[in-house]
C-alpha cells in the first residue's frame, strides 16, 4: 500500500486513495475508505456509480494484488512475519485474495510434488526451491487461522514434505511454525483496529 502510494507521489487526487483502498472492501466500510480518502460518503457513492473510476479500482487491485504476490515470492521472513502477512492478507476483500491465492496456491503444490518426486529418486532439489516451498508454505499455512479454505487437506500432505525433507534441508525447526498456530490469535476487532491505524499513519 505504501509503495503504490508513493508512486502516486504529489499528482494523487483523493478519488485515487479511494480506489485503491477498496483492495479492503468489505473489512472497511465506504464510510470509512471515504473518510481514508477525504471524501464525503455521498461523494464516494457517486464516484462508484461511475464505471471509469470502478476501472481504476480493479486497475489498482491488480496492480496490489501482483506486488503483494511477487512480495511473497522474492521476499524472506521468519515465522512471526509470515503470521503478520496473513493476517494483513485475510483483511483484503475477496476477489483480491483469490488473484493473491490461485497463482501461488498453486505454484506451491507443483513445489511440492517436484520436491516429493526428487526425494523419492534421490534427486537433489535446488536451494531456491526450497527456500520457495518454505516462503509460500509459511504463507499459507498462518493463513489458515484467519481464513478456514478448502486447502487444509492439501497442507497437511504439505506439512508432512516440510518436516520430512525441506526443513531439514534448510536447518530449521518446525517447532516454531506449532507454537504460532495454537497461539490465540487476535480478534478481528484487534486486526482491524491495526489496519485502520495503518491506514491513517500512511494518509
Amino acid at each position: 500500500m505504501r509503495k503504490k502510494i508513493s508512486e502516486l507521489d504529489k499528482a494523487r487526487e483523493p478519488y485515487h486513495i479511494a480506489a485503491l483502498v477498496h483492495i479492503y472492501m468489505g473489512t472497511l466500510t465506504l464510510e470509512e475508505i471515504a473518510a481514508c480518502a477525504g471524501l464525503s460518503l455521498e461523494m464516494l457513492q457517486s464516484l462508484r456509480a461511475n464505471a471509469k473510476f470502478m476501472r481504476l479500482v480493479d486497475t489498482f487491485k491488480r496492480e496490489f494484488t501482483g506486488y503483494f504476490r511477487e512480495d511473497l515470492l522474492i521476499n524472506d521472513r521468519n515465522s512471526e512475519e509470515y503470521d503478520s502477512v496473513a493476517s494483513d492478507y485475510s483483511m483484503i476483500e475477496e476477489v483480491g485474495r483469490m488473484q493473491i491465492r490461485v497463482p501461488l496456491f498453486t505454484k506451491l503444490r507443483n513445489l511440492a510434488e517436484s520436491i516429493k518426486s526428487k526425494s523419492i529418486y534421490n534427486l537433489k532439489t535446488d536451494k531456491y526451491d526450497l527456500m520457495l516451498f518454505k516462503r509460500l508454505f509459511l504463507f499459507f499455512i498462518f493463513t489458515e487461522k484467519y481464513i478456514q479454505t478448502r486447502s487444509a487437506d492439501s497442507l497437511s500432505v504439505m506439512k508432512q514434505i516440510a518436516e520430512e525433507i525441506v526443513w531439514p534441508a534448510l536447518d530449521l525447526d518446525m517447532k516454531e511454525i506449532d507454537r504460532i498456530l495454537n497461539e490465540p490469535f487476535e480478534i478481528k476487532e484487534k486486526r482491524l483496529k491495526d489496519l485502520r491505524k495503518s491506514l491513517d499513519e500512511i494518509f
